[in-house]
């Protein structure tokens, strides 16, 4: 792989689909957009270049589904004019600063900010009444027991214990969290694949569409709880990353593919799974999928060597921050410019492709 910024990685269906019809944007069925936070700034140029010019000559509907960051992604990718909002998107978040408070407090509102400034109203509109096109399923979680507590010690408890329980079992997950999917479409896609953890589906309205993507993104610890979401119960939202991080669930692509822009080459359950390598996802959930994820040597390449992390808010002043992640996006259209051309050059691909793990 040397010299190369992108690795390509298909579970055994999805290669035999590519190298029986090529990859075009009529192959695909369903993309998916991981949490990670400032992660997703190392596939600004990706995002640009699949989700803003190759995935809108697709003549079929396809549904995207996202966590967190995977959120705001996966919502600009379902607007009906994707390449401007995915630009809209890298220059909102970059107008982040440390420097204003990382309370809580100062971070909610701050995040606030940046998602009313990425969906207006009018744009909000225009996302849902698209559902025809690019359907669109936020996921987040609803808080059970403890973690369904206002009061922020109680609520932290509740996180450790969860954190405890997922030790044990991810199933037990379902003790303290609720998943909830806020979805533009009639239903959400694969449902009957990923029914666990008490699933609430709960349509999409335009008003709702700025409280559900902050709902997705709220990290215990970090940001507010979201507990108001128009056409939701009441309850305390969070980061959709805790039951669903990379996603675990064997999708139905259909005739198709599922298309994952990535930042790593590998996926991670749940929020609690960071630090367990044996359940890292195998097998048959990657069937159907194609991992598009930067090459180890481009990440050695990016500034200190890695991708941005959400640790790197306040641990350097702003202004070096800020000159960092915009290198890393001018890098980053690398990985748009391998793909245009791997997804050109049918030979070229297929030696590219990389297996998943079985």
């Amino acid at each position: 792989m040397s010299g190369h910024a992108l690795r390509l990685i298909a579970g055994k269906t999805a290669r035999r689909r590519i190298e029986e019809n090529g990859l075009t944007p009529d192959l695909v069925r369903l993309v998916l957009g991981a949490s990670g936070g400032p992660k997703w700034l190392v596939l600004k140029g990706l995002d640009q270049y699949v989700l803003g010019e190759w995935l809108p000559k697709a003549a079929q509907p396809i549904d995207l589904i996202g966590s967190s960051i995977g959120a705001f992604r996966m919502s600009v990718a379902a607007h009906p004019e994707p390449a401007k909002m995915v630009q809209r998107l890298e220059d909102t978040y970059l107008s982040y600063r440390a420097d204003k408070g990382l309370t809580a407090e100062a971070v909610t509102k701050q995040s606030y900010d940046i998602v009313n400034a990425l969906f207006p109203p009018e744009d909000a509109v225009r996302v849902v009444a698209n559902a025809d096109r690019r359907p669109l399923n936020i996921v987040a979680v609803r808080g059970k027991g403890p973690a369904a507590s206002h009061h922020a010690l109680i609520e932290g408890l509740g996180v450790l214990l969860a954190a405890g329980a997922n030790l044990m079992s991810r199933k037990a997950l379902g003790l303290f969290y609720e998943r909830v999917v806020f979805h533009t479409g009639h239903a959400v896609p694969s449902s009957h694949r990923w029914q666990g953890f008490g699933r609430i589906d709960i349509p999409l309205r335009p008003e709702a569409l700025v409280d559900a993507i902050m709902a997705s993104g709220s990290i215990p610890y970090v940001i507010d709880p979201i507990t108001e979401i128009a056409g939701a119960p009441r309850g305390n939202y969070r980061d959709g990353g805790v039951t669903d991080y990379h996603f675990d669930v064997m999708w139905d692509a259909g005739d198709g593919i599922v298309l994952y822009p990535h930042f790593y080459p590998y996926l991670v359950p749940g929020w609690f799974d960071k630090k367990l390598k044996g359940r890292r996802v195998r097998g048959e959930a990657l069937d159907n999928l194609l991992i598009l994820a930067p090459s180890d040597e481009f990440v050695a390449s990016l500034p200190h060597g890695r991708i941005p992390e959400r640790k790197d808010f306040g641990a350097r002043p702003d202004a070096d921050r800020l000159k960092d992640w915009r290198k890393v996006v001018a890098e980053s259209g690398r990985l748009g410019e391998e793909f245009a051309m791997l997804s050109a050059s049918p030979g070229k691909l297929m030696e590219r492709l990389e297996m998943a793990p079985q």
